[in-house]
């Protein structure tokens, strides 16, 4: 197999955050080709630039004209890497989406998949309308098909929970998969444009020497937040839209 291609989905804005993400990238993922993409003027960097930002669906639609292969890792800025990937899983993750000719393979059951295939991967039951058939965890997706679906021109967050909902998504909805388990181990580290705290503790462990110029979550706002996916999770995906009309809250 070629090398593994990832392409980081950013904008010019948020150039203070490639550094960071960079260097776990370097320290825990090696042997693979990366591109940055982030259209903005002025900015020396080597990165995928067609001219202003325009909006999350615009932008990544320029970006996937410079990706040459038929499947790839789309990986958000924000997310860093926190111990060392294994790429002969992740090859076999490639292997095992190619086989079934899937348009979507998540590497962190994150939300947990709702058809079991195998120890390793599952299916989502796209036809129950399950929430965040499209999150934008890492995940291998079919670039023709990710193509498809970013001419709604929806913005990240509606990406997430509207995309998996869409025509292009119930027509393909047996092609929707997830790990059973992390094939790769990270998380983000930015939360409504301001950093998680444990920033501070990676500063010291691992060496990271960077300025950071944004503010810091409130720990509190992440307990509740970590306390919602707990219950959240501990509904099964094909009752938490359900659940949340009784509740008279938005559909995930």
């Amino acid at each position: 197999m070629n090398k593994i291609t990832v392409l980081i989905s950013s904008h010019s804005k948020a150039f203070d955050l490639w550094a960071i993400t960079d260097y776990f990238l370097s320290k825990y993922w090696n042997d693979i080709k990366i591109y940055l993409g982030a259209n903005g003027e002025d900015m020396q960097w080597n990165y995928i630039n067609d001219g202003k930002d325009i909006s999350f669906s615009k932008s990544l639609l320029s970006y996937l004209e410079s990706i040459d292969d038929e499947y790839f890792i789309l990986m958000l800025d924000d997310f860093i890497i926190l111990k060392e990937v294994d790429n002969s899983k992740i090859e076999k993750a490639f292997e095992f989406i190619k086989s079934k000719n899937g348009v979507y393979l998540r590497l962190i059951p994150n939300p947990k998949g709702d058809i079991k295939i195998d120890e390793n991967y599952s299916k989502f039951d796209v036809k129950k309308g399950v929430p965040y058939i499209t999150s934008l965890q890492m995940a291998i997706w079919k670039k023709e098909f990710l193509i498809q679906l970013l001419k709604y021109d929806f913005n990240p967050w509606e990406f997430e929970i509207k995309a998996g909902k869409t025509k292009k998504a119930l027509q393909n909805y047996d092609k929707f998969f997830v790990t059973n388990c992390e094939f790769i181990n990270y998380t983000h580290f930015v939360e409504k444009g301001k950093f998680y705290p444990f920033i501070k503790d990676l500063q010291n462990e691992k060496g990271l020497n960077i300025e950071i110029n944004r503010n810091f979550i409130d720990m509190q706002k992440i307990k509740e937040n970590k306390l919602k996916v707990i219950l959240r999770n501990l509904v099964p995906n094909k009752y938490q839209n359900k659940l949340r009309k009784i509740l008279g809250k938005k559909e995930l």
